[in-house]
């Protein structure tokens, strides 16, 4: 049996920053995330140029466009892609029964769900990627939104290369 309880953006992390300087790409990004047909952004970038802190803005500013919200997986402490399943199936309340793998729990608590998943700090379990495709595949209104130091090299999948930020004008 699947016990599942979704959560919603107000299970979001709240920063302890402000976004400062990132308007343009919030909206770049937000524009990707608004077309129906891309359901995989990648933001790439290096450590500390603030992909998190841009997810979660994107994801403040298009709450209201996923009817079950938005559900954000952080995955910066583990390193094993074996477990990235259970780290998104935490996230969003979903148990594993003894009669059903967890993937399979997963795809039908997410099925007809329509949703942003974000998965911040990707770049550790890159070997994990299948199971992103797996869930586009069978939640056909699933959209993920995933942060990494590199791509995840998936079909349908889009890059936004985040740029450093610019410096003042003296």
């Amino acid at each position: 049996m699947l016990t599942s309880s979704l959560t919603n953006s107000a299970s979001l992390p709240i920063p302890r920053t402000p976004l400062i300087g990132r308007a343009g790409e919030v909206e770049q990004v937000g524009a990707l995330l608004e077309r129906p047909e891309i359901r995989l952004v990648t933001l790439l970038g290096p450590g500390g140029i603030g992909k998190t802190r841009l997810a979660l803005a994107v994801a403040e500013r298009l709450q209201d466009d996923w009817r079950d919200g938005v559900v954000f997986v952080a995955l910066q402490s583990i390193s094993e892609p074996e477990l990235v399943a259970s780290a998104i199936a935490q996230a969003l309340g979903v148990r594993e029964s003894g009669e059903q793998p967890l993937l399979d729990s997963l795809r039908a608590a997410l099925h007809h769900r329509n949703l942003l998943l974000i998965l911040d700090n990707f770049e550790q379990v890159l070997p994990a990627a299948p199971l992103v495709t797996d869930l586009l595949t069978n939640c056909p209104q699933l959209t993920v939104l995933v942060t990494s130091r590199s791509v995840l090299r998936l079909y349908g999948e889009h890059d936004y290369a985040l740029p450093p930020l610019e410096l003042p004008d003296l």
